[in-house]
């Protein structure tokens, strides 16, 4: 038996089942089966919760992969918490039962080979880890390795490993130099373990956050700064839950840093007459706050800034959150070509986005279109202003 935490147990029946999360849910609009839906799935937990607020074995098992594959095709965009009326924390309960669901052995197979990849390869491409900085070489970046600096650079798995986007370590890499900063990237970095939190894995996960906060934390560097939102969610909020204290280091996004540069002159950018729209990533902008720091960042560029349809905390998903393409890829690929068509609506010229997910997947959808516009991120689009790439 499972022990469903108080507060999250007065979270489920809370739960009015009043459907404003159907309604949003990026999951449910394409495959409209009520189980799949956030209302469903309370409804769903309601039904296997047992005596004593435990989650009932029998039943779950009985369940078995069905109940696996309704919480595991999920986003995890947050859509669903930020309507709720009764301010459910909809993402920490799909977050305990898919721990639950992986201690049983009761998830998706796509997801254990997922898990045992990052387990053993310390990054989610079963890459030999030496070969992470291998970027460095294919993007001709002029980077640092110091024992000791301010600022650490958490490249992150996708932008080290996915040459697609490799590109943007190479941005992030430039600017750093290019206001003078005392920076250095890792020496030993290890995957900062969403994945495996979002896979349910929570003691793997752990593990991998020991590491990387004994690797920063040897630097003496008093800020982090990494591109991506999954990682700066795994840096910022998950590793004092899983060490079970607050590391040494404030933890910022790349796009908090460059507002920074931007807002007290260190970085001046040269103004565009180029159109532009922006794609909040739901990691980054609803679920972590940070909605304001890219749109001054991409003022400083351009007077021809227009939003989408969505945008800020009620943006759509791209449909790579929460490990969808792992377990559904079809439906992440409609997700995202909704997201993009939404994005290419607007007629401009660039969609840029803030992470490197985001940034790989809509233009993934941007080459199987007719209309098919450059999708770049937030540090691309600075660098190459400012003439460093």
């Amino acid at each position: 038996m499972f022990i469903i935490p108080k507060l999250q147990l007065e979270d489920i029946f809370a739960c009015a089942q009043c459907g404003y999360c159907v309604k949003k849910c990026p999951v449910y609009y394409f495959l409209g089966w009520e189980s799949t839906s956030p209302r469903g799935k309370m409804f769903t937990l309601k039904e296997i919760l047992g005596n004593n607020s435990r989650l009932d074995e029998q039943k779950i098992h009985k369940l078995g992969k069905p109940l696996s594959m309704r919480f595991f095709s999920c986003t995890f965009c947050g859509l669903c918490k930020e309507v709720c009326h009764v301010e459910v924390d909809l993402l920490e309960i799909w977050s305990k039962v898919r721990e639950v669901l992986y201690e049983l052995g009761i998830v998706p197979e796509s997801i254990i080979k997922l898990s045992e990849t990052v387990k053993q390869s310390k990054n989610i491409y079963m890459m030999d880890n030496t070969s992470r900085m291998d970027w460095v070489t294919y993007t001709g970046a002029d980077v640092n390795f110091k024992d000791s600096a301010e600022v650490v650079y958490f490249v992150g798995c996708i932008t080290s490993f996915s040459g697609r986007v490799q590109s943007i370590a190479q941005a992030v890499s430039s600017l750093l130099n290019y206001v003078n900063e005392d920076w250095t990237l890792l020496k030993d970095e290890w995957c900062c373990g969403h994945p495996l939190v979002l896979s349910g894995a929570i003691r793997e996960a752990r593990v991998l956050a020991f590491h990387n906060v004994e690797m920063i934390e040897s630097t003496g560097a008093k800020k982090v700064v990494t591109g991506c939102p999954g990682c700066y969610l795994a840096l910022k909020h998950e590793y004092p839950r899983l060490l079970g204290k607050k590391p040494k280091f404030e933890v910022l996004h790349s796009s908090q840093l460059l507002s920074t540069y931007i807002t007290s002159g260190r970085l001046v950018v040269p103004k565009s007459d180029i159109t532009l729209t922006y794609h909040d990533p739901c990691e980054l902008g609803r679920i972590s706050g940070i909605i304001r720091e890219p749109r001054v960042v991409l003022q400083s560029v351009t007077d021809t800034f227009v939003e989408p349809e969505y945008f800020g905390r009620e943006s759509i998903c791209c449909g790579s959150g929460g490990l969808l393409k792992a377990v559904n890829p079809s439906l992440a690929e409609s997700i995202a070509q909704r997201r993009y068509g939404m994005l290419a609506s607007t007629n401009v010229e660039v969609i840029v986005s803030a992470c490197p997910t985001c940034v790989q997947t809509l233009a993934q959808t941007a080459t199987t279109m007719q209309n098919g516009k450059r999708v770049i991120d937030l540090s691309q689009l600075i660098a190459e202003q400012v003439g460093l790439m």
